[in-house]
Protein backbone atom coordinates (compact mmCIF):
# COMPACT_ATOMS: atom_id res chain seq x y z
CA UNK A 1 0.00 0.00 0.00
CA UNK A 2 1.33 3.26 -1.22
CA UNK A 3 -0.53 5.21 1.36
CA UNK A 4 -3.14 6.95 -1.26
CA UNK A 5 -6.78 6.57 -0.96
CA UNK A 6 -9.41 7.25 -4.08
CA UNK A 7 -10.85 10.30 -3.74
CA UNK A 8 -15.00 10.50 -3.17
CA UNK A 9 -17.35 12.52 -4.12
CA UNK A 10 -18.45 14.08 -7.49
CA UNK A 11 -15.91 14.47 -10.34
CA UNK A 12 -13.64 17.18 -10.41
CA UNK A 13 -13.93 20.67 -12.20
CA UNK A 14 -12.32 19.60 -15.57
CA UNK A 15 -14.17 16.39 -15.29
CA UNK A 16 -17.68 18.02 -15.46
CA UNK A 17 -16.65 20.52 -18.12
CA UNK A 18 -15.46 17.96 -20.27
CA UNK A 19 -18.71 18.11 -21.72
CA UNK A 20 -18.53 21.53 -23.23
CA UNK A 21 -18.58 21.21 -26.93
CA UNK A 22 -19.84 17.53 -27.35
CA UNK A 23 -23.37 16.91 -28.93
CA UNK A 24 -25.22 14.81 -26.64
CA UNK A 25 -27.72 12.22 -28.50
CA UNK A 26 -26.73 13.76 -32.01
CA UNK A 27 -29.06 17.01 -30.77
CA UNK A 28 -28.02 18.97 -28.06
CA UNK A 29 -24.59 20.75 -28.67
CA UNK A 30 -23.40 21.75 -25.09
CA UNK A 31 -21.89 25.26 -24.79
CA UNK A 32 -21.16 26.54 -21.33
CA UNK A 33 -21.80 25.67 -17.35
CA UNK A 34 -24.06 27.41 -15.95
CA UNK A 35 -24.12 26.05 -12.21
CA UNK A 36 -22.47 22.96 -10.04
CA UNK A 37 -23.71 21.36 -7.18
CA UNK A 38 -22.99 18.14 -5.07
CA UNK A 39 -25.71 16.83 -6.95
CA UNK A 40 -25.26 17.47 -10.59
CA UNK A 41 -24.42 20.40 -13.06
CA UNK A 42 -26.56 22.46 -15.27
CA UNK A 43 -24.90 23.50 -18.60
CA UNK A 44 -26.43 25.53 -21.66
CA UNK A 45 -26.81 23.68 -24.45
CA UNK A 46 -28.54 24.27 -28.27
CA UNK A 47 -30.96 22.02 -30.13
CA UNK A 48 -28.69 21.70 -33.25
CA UNK A 49 -32.18 20.78 -35.59
CA UNK A 50 -33.71 23.91 -34.42
CA UNK A 51 -31.70 26.69 -32.39
CA UNK A 52 -33.41 26.18 -29.53
CA UNK A 53 -30.82 27.17 -26.42
CA UNK A 54 -31.94 25.13 -23.74
CA UNK A 55 -30.55 23.99 -20.04
CA UNK A 56 -29.54 20.85 -19.46
CA UNK A 57 -28.94 19.36 -16.14
CA UNK A 58 -26.45 16.13 -15.93
CA UNK A 59 -26.59 14.06 -12.48
CA UNK A 60 -22.90 13.59 -11.71
CA UNK A 61 -21.62 9.67 -12.19
CA UNK A 62 -21.26 9.68 -8.12
CA UNK A 63 -24.82 10.01 -7.63
CA UNK A 64 -25.42 8.14 -10.62
CA UNK A 65 -25.04 5.05 -9.13
CA UNK A 66 -27.52 5.68 -6.23
CA UNK A 67 -30.75 4.18 -6.95
CA UNK A 68 -32.36 7.11 -4.86
CA UNK A 69 -30.74 10.02 -6.12
CA UNK A 70 -31.45 8.41 -10.10
CA UNK A 71 -35.30 7.74 -8.92
CA UNK A 72 -35.56 11.18 -7.46
CA UNK A 73 -34.24 12.63 -11.08
CA UNK A 74 -36.15 11.12 -13.01
CA UNK A 75 -39.61 12.13 -10.82
CA UNK A 76 -38.31 15.67 -11.19
CA UNK A 77 -38.29 14.80 -14.85
CA UNK A 78 -42.11 13.55 -14.79
CA UNK A 79 -43.68 15.96 -12.93
CA UNK A 80 -42.00 19.51 -14.41
CA UNK A 81 -42.70 17.95 -18.10
CA UNK A 82 -46.14 16.43 -17.05
CA UNK A 83 -47.98 19.04 -15.58
CA UNK A 84 -47.27 21.88 -18.13
CA UNK A 85 -47.80 25.35 -16.90
CA UNK A 86 -46.47 28.40 -17.39
CA UNK A 87 -45.54 29.32 -13.80
CA UNK A 88 -43.65 25.98 -13.76
CA UNK A 89 -40.42 25.59 -15.66
CA UNK A 90 -40.68 23.16 -18.56
CA UNK A 91 -38.77 19.84 -18.42
CA UNK A 92 -39.01 18.77 -22.46
CA UNK A 93 -36.75 15.67 -22.69
CA UNK A 94 -34.72 13.42 -20.90
CA UNK A 95 -31.78 10.50 -21.25
CA UNK A 96 -28.67 9.38 -20.30
CA UNK A 97 -25.23 10.07 -21.09
CA UNK A 98 -22.49 7.22 -22.27
CA UNK A 99 -20.91 6.83 -18.50
CA UNK A 100 -24.86 6.03 -17.03
CA UNK A 101 -25.13 9.82 -15.98
CA UNK A 102 -28.93 10.79 -16.21
CA UNK A 103 -29.79 14.28 -17.62
CA UNK A 104 -32.76 16.41 -18.13
CA UNK A 105 -33.42 19.35 -20.95
CA UNK A 106 -35.73 21.93 -19.67
CA UNK A 107 -36.39 25.72 -21.06
CA UNK A 108 -33.42 28.12 -20.57
CA UNK A 109 -34.37 30.68 -18.01
CA UNK A 110 -32.23 33.98 -17.58
CA UNK A 111 -32.72 36.33 -14.55
CA UNK A 112 -32.95 35.86 -10.69
CA UNK A 113 -34.29 34.06 -8.10
CA UNK A 114 -36.88 35.36 -5.69
CA UNK A 115 -34.34 34.53 -2.82
CA UNK A 116 -31.48 36.48 -4.74
CA UNK A 117 -33.88 39.60 -4.93
CA UNK A 118 -34.79 39.61 -1.04
CA UNK A 119 -31.06 38.77 -0.04
CA UNK A 120 -30.41 42.11 -2.54
CA UNK A 121 -32.99 44.23 -1.46
CA UNK A 122 -34.93 42.87 1.72
CA UNK A 123 -38.47 43.47 2.39
CA UNK A 124 -39.95 43.68 -1.69
CA UNK A 125 -42.40 45.73 -2.72
CA UNK A 126 -46.20 44.44 -1.60
CA UNK A 127 -47.46 44.34 -5.35
CA UNK A 128 -44.29 42.38 -6.13
CA UNK A 129 -44.61 39.96 -3.43
CA UNK A 130 -48.29 39.57 -3.93
CA UNK A 131 -47.67 39.18 -7.98
CA UNK A 132 -44.86 36.70 -7.46
CA UNK A 133 -46.97 34.31 -4.83
CA UNK A 134 -49.76 34.33 -7.14
CA UNK A 135 -48.03 32.85 -9.67
CA UNK A 136 -46.73 30.42 -7.35
CA UNK A 137 -49.92 29.64 -5.98
CA UNK A 138 -51.21 29.31 -10.29
CA UNK A 139 -48.48 26.42 -10.73
CA UNK A 140 -49.43 24.81 -7.90
CA UNK A 141 -52.74 24.88 -8.45
CA UNK A 142 -52.11 22.54 -11.58
CA UNK A 143 -49.44 20.69 -9.61
CA UNK A 144 -51.82 19.56 -7.04
CA UNK A 145 -54.64 18.95 -9.40
CA UNK A 146 -52.86 16.38 -11.07
CA UNK A 147 -51.78 14.64 -7.17
CA UNK A 148 -48.03 16.22 -7.10
CA UNK A 149 -47.11 17.89 -3.83
CA UNK A 150 -44.16 19.92 -3.99
CA UNK A 151 -42.59 19.62 -0.80
CA UNK A 152 -40.09 22.15 -1.38
CA UNK A 153 -41.41 25.66 -2.03
CA UNK A 154 -38.65 28.05 -1.37
CA UNK A 155 -37.02 31.23 -2.97
CA UNK A 156 -34.40 29.34 -3.79
CA UNK A 157 -37.07 28.00 -6.32
CA UNK A 158 -38.64 30.08 -7.46
CA UNK A 159 -37.22 32.05 -10.60
CA UNK A 160 -38.20 35.15 -11.63
CA UNK A 161 -37.37 34.98 -15.25
CA UNK A 162 -36.84 37.74 -17.75
CA UNK A 163 -39.09 38.17 -21.01
CA UNK A 164 -38.18 40.85 -23.39
CA UNK A 165 -41.18 43.76 -23.18
CA UNK A 166 -43.09 41.76 -20.74
CA UNK A 167 -42.18 41.37 -17.02
CA UNK A 168 -41.25 39.05 -15.37
CA UNK A 169 -42.46 35.97 -14.66
CA UNK A 170 -42.72 33.26 -11.78
CA UNK A 171 -41.52 29.55 -12.56
CA UNK A 172 -41.44 27.29 -9.79
CA UNK A 173 -38.33 24.80 -9.91
CA UNK A 174 -36.69 21.52 -8.73
CA UNK A 175 -39.61 18.85 -8.43
CA UNK A 176 -37.21 16.39 -7.26
CA UNK A 177 -38.31 15.55 -3.81
CA UNK A 178 -41.71 15.99 -5.14
CA UNK A 179 -44.56 12.97 -3.55
CA UNK A 180 -47.75 11.86 -5.70
CA UNK A 181 -50.44 11.33 -3.05
CA UNK A 182 -52.41 7.93 -3.10
CA UNK A 183 -54.49 7.76 -6.01
CA UNK A 184 -53.48 10.13 -8.26
CA UNK A 185 -53.88 9.63 -11.74
CA UNK A 186 -49.84 10.70 -13.43
CA UNK A 187 -48.92 7.40 -14.83
CA UNK A 188 -46.41 5.19 -13.34
CA UNK A 189 -44.38 6.78 -10.40
CA UNK A 190 -42.63 4.51 -8.04
CA UNK A 191 -43.06 7.42 -5.39
CA UNK A 192 -42.61 5.60 -2.10
CA UNK A 193 -40.51 2.28 -2.74
CA UNK A 194 -37.15 3.91 -1.34
CA UNK A 195 -38.23 7.64 -1.73
CA UNK A 196 -39.71 8.22 1.72
CA UNK A 197 -39.15 6.31 4.58
CA UNK A 198 -41.61 6.48 7.75
CA UNK A 199 -40.35 9.49 9.92
CA UNK A 200 -38.09 10.74 7.37
CA UNK A 201 -37.84 14.73 6.86
CA UNK A 202 -38.09 16.23 3.47
CA UNK A 203 -37.91 19.59 1.91
CA UNK A 204 -35.59 22.56 3.74
CA UNK A 205 -36.44 22.92 7.33
CA UNK A 206 -37.26 26.76 7.50
CA UNK A 207 -40.35 26.15 5.40
CA UNK A 208 -41.88 23.04 6.50
CA UNK A 209 -44.98 22.79 7.93
CA UNK A 210 -45.66 21.36 11.37
CA UNK A 211 -46.81 18.13 9.58
CA UNK A 212 -44.09 17.81 7.66
CA UNK A 213 -41.03 18.48 10.38
CA UNK A 214 -42.98 15.67 12.41
CA UNK A 215 -42.54 13.35 9.35
CA UNK A 216 -46.45 12.84 8.98
CA UNK A 217 -46.84 10.62 5.95
CA UNK A 218 -50.24 11.85 5.24
CA UNK A 219 -49.63 15.05 3.71
CA UNK A 220 -51.30 17.27 1.48
CA UNK A 221 -51.22 19.93 -0.77
CA UNK A 222 -51.42 21.95 2.30
CA UNK A 223 -47.84 21.30 3.23
CA UNK A 224 -46.75 23.61 -0.13
CA UNK A 225 -49.27 26.26 0.96
CA UNK A 226 -48.06 26.70 4.62
CA UNK A 227 -44.50 26.90 2.59
CA UNK A 228 -45.82 30.09 0.44
CA UNK A 229 -46.84 31.47 3.83
CA UNK A 230 -43.77 31.25 4.93
CA UNK A 231 -42.14 32.60 1.70
CA UNK A 232 -44.69 35.59 1.73
CA UNK A 233 -43.75 36.24 4.84
CA UNK A 234 -39.99 36.41 4.12
CA UNK A 235 -40.71 38.66 0.84
CA UNK A 236 -42.36 40.67 3.03
CA UNK A 237 -40.17 41.61 5.54
CA UNK A 238 -36.48 39.95 4.47
CA UNK A 239 -36.66 37.74 7.39
CA UNK A 240 -37.60 33.82 7.85
CA UNK A 241 -40.28 33.56 10.23
CA UNK A 242 -38.16 30.70 12.65
CA UNK A 243 -34.36 31.21 13.19
CA UNK A 244 -32.54 28.99 15.51
CA UNK A 245 -28.68 27.56 16.21
CA UNK A 246 -29.73 23.81 15.11
CA UNK A 247 -32.02 21.91 13.51
CA UNK A 248 -33.33 20.22 16.33
CA UNK A 249 -34.57 23.77 17.87
CA UNK A 250 -35.71 24.89 14.85
CA UNK A 251 -38.50 22.01 14.55
CA UNK A 252 -39.33 23.13 18.13
CA UNK A 253 -40.11 26.23 16.35
CA UNK A 254 -41.93 25.13 13.52
CA UNK A 255 -44.01 22.81 15.58
CA UNK A 256 -45.21 25.21 18.58
CA UNK A 257 -45.58 28.00 16.03
CA UNK A 258 -46.23 32.42 16.74
CA UNK A 259 -44.02 33.77 14.93
CA UNK A 260 -43.40 37.64 14.67
CA UNK A 261 -46.32 39.20 13.42
CA UNK A 262 -45.18 40.41 10.28
CA UNK A 263 -46.22 44.07 10.87
CA UNK A 264 -43.48 44.23 13.78
CA UNK A 265 -41.32 44.17 11.35
CA UNK A 266 -42.41 46.34 9.05
CA UNK A 267 -45.00 48.57 9.95
CA UNK A 268 -46.18 49.45 6.42
CA UNK A 269 -47.35 46.19 5.71
CA UNK A 270 -51.22 46.00 4.99
CA UNK A 271 -53.29 44.85 7.86
CA UNK A 272 -55.22 42.65 5.16
CA UNK A 273 -51.78 41.25 3.82
CA UNK A 274 -50.73 40.54 7.47
CA UNK A 275 -53.32 38.73 8.19
CA UNK A 276 -53.41 36.57 5.01
CA UNK A 277 -49.52 35.83 6.07
CA UNK A 278 -50.96 34.46 9.66
CA UNK A 279 -53.51 32.20 7.80
CA UNK A 280 -51.68 30.43 6.03
CA UNK A 281 -48.70 29.80 8.13
CA UNK A 282 -51.82 28.48 10.63
CA UNK A 283 -50.21 25.84 13.28
CA UNK A 284 -53.15 23.39 12.03
CA UNK A 285 -53.75 22.81 8.68
CA UNK A 286 -57.42 22.83 8.93
CA UNK A 287 -56.74 26.65 9.64
CA UNK A 288 -54.86 27.47 6.66
CA UNK A 289 -56.24 28.24 3.16
CA UNK A 290 -57.48 24.45 1.89
CA UNK A 291 -56.36 24.90 -1.67
CA UNK A 292 -54.31 27.08 -3.72
CA UNK A 293 -57.06 28.94 -5.52
CA UNK A 294 -58.60 29.80 -2.19
CA UNK A 295 -54.86 31.05 -1.34
CA UNK A 296 -54.85 32.99 -4.56
CA UNK A 297 -58.66 34.45 -4.13
CA UNK A 298 -57.93 35.48 -0.92
CA UNK A 299 -54.68 37.72 -2.19
CA UNK A 300 -56.54 38.94 -5.40
CA UNK A 301 -58.60 42.04 -3.94
CA UNK A 302 -55.51 42.49 -2.29
CA UNK A 303 -53.50 43.08 -5.12
CA UNK A 304 -56.55 44.90 -7.29
CA UNK A 305 -56.15 47.63 -3.78
CA UNK A 306 -52.44 47.60 -4.31
CA UNK A 307 -53.13 48.50 -8.00
CA UNK A 308 -55.21 51.19 -7.59
CA UNK A 309 -53.24 52.74 -4.92
CA UNK A 310 -50.19 52.52 -7.69
CA UNK A 311 -51.90 54.53 -10.27
CA UNK A 312 -54.03 56.99 -7.45
CA UNK A 313 -50.91 58.88 -7.31
CA UNK A 314 -51.17 59.67 -10.81
CA UNK A 315 -55.23 60.50 -10.73
CA UNK A 316 -54.40 62.82 -7.90
CA UNK A 317 -51.74 64.76 -9.40
CA UNK A 318 -54.12 65.02 -12.49
CA UNK A 319 -56.37 67.37 -10.60
CA UNK A 320 -54.05 69.97 -9.88
CA UNK A 321 -52.35 70.34 -12.90
CA UNK A 322 -52.94 71.70 -16.49
CA UNK A 323 -52.14 69.71 -19.68
CA UNK A 324 -48.66 70.15 -20.94
CA UNK A 325 -47.28 69.98 -25.20
CA UNK A 326 -46.77 66.41 -23.96
CA UNK A 327 -49.60 65.54 -21.99
CA UNK A 328 -47.49 65.13 -19.36
CA UNK A 329 -49.09 66.34 -15.58
CA UNK A 330 -48.31 67.87 -12.67
CA UNK A 331 -48.14 65.71 -9.49
CA UNK A 332 -47.53 68.10 -6.99
CA UNK A 333 -48.77 71.37 -5.84
CA UNK A 334 -45.19 72.74 -5.17
CA UNK A 335 -44.62 73.93 -8.61
CA UNK A 336 -40.77 75.21 -8.98
CA UNK A 337 -40.65 78.57 -10.19
CA UNK A 338 -38.04 80.26 -12.25
CA UNK A 339 -37.65 83.89 -12.08
CA UNK A 340 -36.60 85.09 -15.77
CA UNK A 341 -35.01 88.27 -16.86
CA UNK A 342 -37.51 88.15 -20.24
CA UNK A 343 -40.98 89.07 -19.69
CA UNK A 344 -41.94 86.18 -22.08
CA UNK A 345 -43.32 83.12 -20.38
CA UNK A 346 -42.65 79.98 -22.29
CA UNK A 347 -42.21 76.40 -20.53
CA UNK A 348 -38.55 75.39 -20.08
CA UNK A 349 -37.63 71.99 -19.51
CA UNK A 350 -34.45 70.40 -18.88
CA UNK A 351 -34.70 67.08 -21.37
CA UNK A 352 -37.05 65.66 -24.16
CA UNK A 353 -38.27 63.18 -21.44
CA UNK A 354 -40.37 64.34 -18.68
CA UNK A 355 -40.41 62.65 -15.36
CA UNK A 356 -44.22 62.17 -14.98
CA UNK A 357 -44.08 62.52 -10.94
CA UNK A 358 -41.94 65.87 -11.12
CA UNK A 359 -43.91 69.38 -12.03
CA UNK A 360 -42.81 71.34 -14.21
CA UNK A 361 -40.88 74.35 -14.55
CA UNK A 362 -41.95 77.24 -15.47
CA UNK A 363 -40.24 81.06 -16.05
CA UNK A 364 -42.06 83.97 -14.64
CA UNK A 365 -41.45 87.33 -15.76
CA UNK A 366 -39.62 89.15 -12.67
CA UNK A 367 -41.26 92.44 -13.38
CA UNK A 368 -41.77 93.56 -9.69
CA UNK A 369 -39.30 94.37 -7.47
CA UNK A 370 -38.77 92.00 -4.34
CA UNK A 371 -38.35 93.66 -0.84
CA UNK A 372 -34.26 94.31 0.58
CA UNK A 373 -35.17 92.27 3.05
CA UNK A 374 -34.91 88.37 2.83
CA UNK A 375 -38.11 86.57 2.09
CA UNK A 376 -38.68 82.99 3.10
CA UNK A 377 -38.81 81.82 -0.45
CA UNK A 378 -35.67 83.80 -1.54
CA UNK A 379 -32.62 81.92 -1.97
CA UNK A 380 -29.34 83.68 -1.36
CA UNK A 381 -26.94 81.80 -3.56
CA UNK A 382 -29.13 81.48 -7.04
CA UNK A 383 -31.43 84.04 -8.84
CA UNK A 384 -34.68 81.07 -8.30
CA UNK A 385 -37.34 80.54 -6.13
CA UNK A 386 -39.87 77.87 -5.33
CA UNK A 387 -43.20 79.15 -4.19
CA UNK A 388 -45.94 77.09 -2.48
CA UNK A 389 -49.23 77.51 -4.40
CA UNK A 390 -52.33 76.75 -2.97
CA UNK A 391 -54.47 74.40 -5.38
CA UNK A 392 -57.28 76.25 -4.42
CA UNK A 393 -55.95 79.36 -5.88
CA UNK A 394 -55.20 77.87 -9.67
CA UNK A 395 -58.00 77.96 -12.25
CA UNK A 396 -57.41 75.15 -14.70
CA UNK A 397 -59.31 75.11 -17.72
CA UNK A 398 -62.44 72.91 -17.85
CA UNK A 399 -62.10 69.65 -19.51
CA UNK A 400 -62.93 70.10 -23.46
CA UNK A 401 -65.50 67.98 -24.91
CA UNK A 402 -64.47 65.00 -26.40
CA UNK A 403 -64.13 65.71 -29.74
CA UNK A 404 -61.77 68.57 -28.94
CA UNK A 405 -59.55 66.22 -26.82
CA UNK A 406 -56.78 66.11 -29.17
CA UNK A 407 -56.19 69.88 -30.30
CA UNK A 408 -56.53 70.57 -26.23
CA UNK A 409 -53.69 68.53 -24.96
CA UNK A 410 -51.66 69.59 -27.78
CA UNK A 411 -50.88 72.67 -26.31
CA UNK A 412 -51.17 74.36 -22.98
CA UNK A 413 -53.65 78.10 -22.77
CA UNK A 414 -51.70 80.85 -22.25
CA UNK A 415 -54.68 82.13 -19.72
CA UNK A 416 -54.22 78.74 -17.68
CA UNK A 417 -50.36 79.94 -17.52
CA UNK A 418 -51.69 83.82 -16.64
CA UNK A 419 -53.69 81.89 -13.37
CA UNK A 420 -51.06 80.37 -12.40
CA UNK A 421 -48.59 83.81 -12.75
CA UNK A 422 -51.44 85.28 -10.83
CA UNK A 423 -51.70 82.49 -8.14
CA UNK A 424 -47.77 83.21 -7.55
CA UNK A 425 -47.92 86.96 -7.49
CA UNK A 426 -50.62 87.10 -4.76
CA UNK A 427 -48.96 84.57 -2.77
CA UNK A 428 -45.81 86.66 -2.90
CA UNK A 429 -48.01 89.70 -1.92
CA UNK A 430 -49.34 88.10 0.57
CA UNK A 431 -46.23 87.25 2.26
CA UNK A 432 -44.95 90.97 1.78
CA UNK A 433 -48.31 91.96 4.12
CA UNK A 434 -47.46 89.55 6.38
CA UNK A 435 -43.73 90.30 7.40
CA UNK A 436 -44.70 94.18 6.79
CA UNK A 437 -47.38 93.87 9.25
Amino acid sequence: MDGTQTPVGPPPRSARRALIGQVVDGKYKVRAVLGEGGMGAVFEAEHTAIGRIVAMKVLHPAQAGKKVAVKRFHQEARAAGGIGHPNICEVFDFGTLGDGSPYLVMERLKGETLAARIANEGGLPFLDVVDTVMQVLSGLSAAHDRGILHRDIKPENVFLAERAGYPSIAKLLDFGVSKVVPGAAVGEWDDETDLTKTGMVMGTPYYMSPEQARGDRNLDGRVDLYACGVMLYEALTGQRPFVAKNYNSLLVQILQGGAAPPRSIRASIPPSLEAIVIKAMAKNRDDRYQTAADFSRALSPLRKELLRASSGRVEAASRIAAHTPNAMSQSSADIPIVFADSADVQMATSSDEWDQTTAPMMEVPSSDELPEEVSPYDDPSEQSETIRVDPNDVKVAKKPPKEDVDEATDRMNAADIQHIVDAVREARDRDRKRRGG
